[in-house]
């Protein structure tokens, strides 16, 4: 009996040297084809199938990117999935909602996968002193931004403002005097609509 555990140890022992002098992790399979090879187990539905990356809030995240050294070029390539929120500082400026981003070493800052970042109908800008109709627009200091003008917008018509000033706050000019100028938050967001001639603050 002790000699044939000895010898299922053994083999089990260079089974698992084997697989990693070939440098290969499988999952669901005993022949990986990659680095690392996940294989779905179909005949159970019971079980979900994915793989899932990091999650966590744009807040927690910007707690790990602006400690010092937490990401850099070790790190190029990273994923992680936001929750929530907006990013804020220079390196979170393209994080603007739910999505997968990848950090990019090479700039260095949080990048969006292609689709998953943009709030719909948006064109991400800068910041400015005035903003255009299906802009959103990410504010780090405090400044003074101007809507577009009343007389080139129509019915429906959006604008969205991102504030990352760390609660320094910003404002807006010609919008409706009794409308929302600055989050309540840093780090949430306005959105203003154009309704019966003006512009509201539709969104917090």
């Amino acid at each position: 009996m002790k000699k044939f555990l000895l010898t299922a140890i053994m083999l089990v022992g260079l089974s698992a040297v084997s697989k990693a002098q070939q440098g290969r992790v499988g999952i669901n399979t005993t022949t990986p084809a990659a680095t690392l090879d996940v294989v779905a187990n179909t005949t159970d539905n019971a079980r979900p199938d994915a793989l899932l990356v990091p999650r966590m809030t744009a807040a927690e995240l910007s707690s790990k990117d602006d400690t010092s050294g937490t990401y850099g070029a070790p790190q190029n390539g990273a994923i992680v999935y936001i929750t929530s929120g907006t990013g804020t500082g220079a390196r979170k400026v393209k994080i603007t909602g739910p999505g997968f981003y990848y950090f990019d070493n090479t700039v260095p800052e949080w990048k969006p996968f292609v689709g998953t970042s943009v709030a719909t109908g948006y064109t991400n800008v800068s910041q400015s002193t005035a903003i255009n109709k299906n802009e959103s627009m990410l504010v780090t200091t405090n400044v003074t931004i101007a809507a577009p003008a009343v007389a080139t917008s129509v019915a429906g018509d959006k604008f969205r403002i991102v504030d990352a000033t760390g609660g320094a706050g910003f404002s807006v000019t010609g919008v409706h005097s009794s409308t929302t100028t600055s989050p309540a938050v840093s780090g949430s967001a306005l959105e203003y609509t154009f309704i019966s001639g003006a512009w509201y603050c539709t969104s917090l």
